[in-house]
C-alpha cells in the first residue's frame, strides 16, 4: 500500500474523530483531559498529521462513551492505481 494512501486513511479517521466529539459538545482540550492525551496530540491526530495507538483509540472511546467501531465508521479513500 502507498504511503500517500496511509495518509488519506489517517486524515479520515482525524476527520471522523473530530465529527464524534464535536458531535458530543466536547472541546479538544475537555477530550484531551477526559482522555488522558496530549492537546498537541489529538490536535494532531484530527488534522490527521499524526496517527495513534490502539491504548489512545480506546481512551478517546472510553472519554466519548463510544464503541471502537464507530471511529472507524467512514468510507476510506478510494486507492488509486
Amino acid at each position: 500500500m502507498k504511503q500517500k494512501e496511509h495518509k488519506d486513511w489517517q486524515k479520515t479517521f482525524g476527520m471522523k474523530l473530530r465529527e464524534i466529539r464535536k458531535s458530543k459538545g466536547l472541546t479538544q482540550q475537555k477530550l484531551s483531559y477526559l482522555a488522558d492525551i496530549e492537546l498537541s496530540t489529538l490536535n494532531r491526530i484530527e488534522l490527521g498529521k499524526a496517527g495513534t495507538s490502539l491504548i489512545n483509540i480506546f481512551s478517546l472511546c472510553d472519554a466519548l462513551e463510544i464503541h471502537p467501531k464507530l471511529l472507524f465508521d467512514f468510507v476510506l479513500p478510494e486507492r488509486r492505481k
